[in-house]
C-alpha cells in the first residue's frame, strides 16, 4: 500500500483493502502451513495488526500539508 492519497473516503477504502488482503492472504498462507481454523484466524488478526499505514496517512509530495511538515 504505497499510495498516498487525501481524501477521507479514499484513506478508508485503502485502508480497508489494505486490511482485507492481508487477513486472506495471512489465512490462506496460515492454512498452507497446516494450521486450524482458529490458528488461521489469530494469524490473519495478526496480519492486520502489522498492516503498515505510514504510506496512506502521509500528505502527497508537494501538497500544502507535505510542505508543513518539512
Amino acid at each position: 500500500m504505497s499510495q498516498r492519497i487525501g481524501t477521507p473516503s479514499i484513506v478508508v477504502e485503502t485502508v480497508r483493502a489494505g486490511c482485507l488482503n492481508a487477513a486472506v492472504a495471512a489465512y490462506e498462507d496460515a492454512g498452507i502451513r497446516g494450521l486450524c481454523a482458529d490458528g488461521r484466524w489469530e494469524v490473519a488478526l495478526a496480519a492486520i495488526r502489522h498492516v503498515d499505514l505510514s504510506g496512506v496517512l502521509e500528505p502527497p509530495a508537494g501538497s500544502a500539508h507535505a510542505d508543513e511538515s518539512a
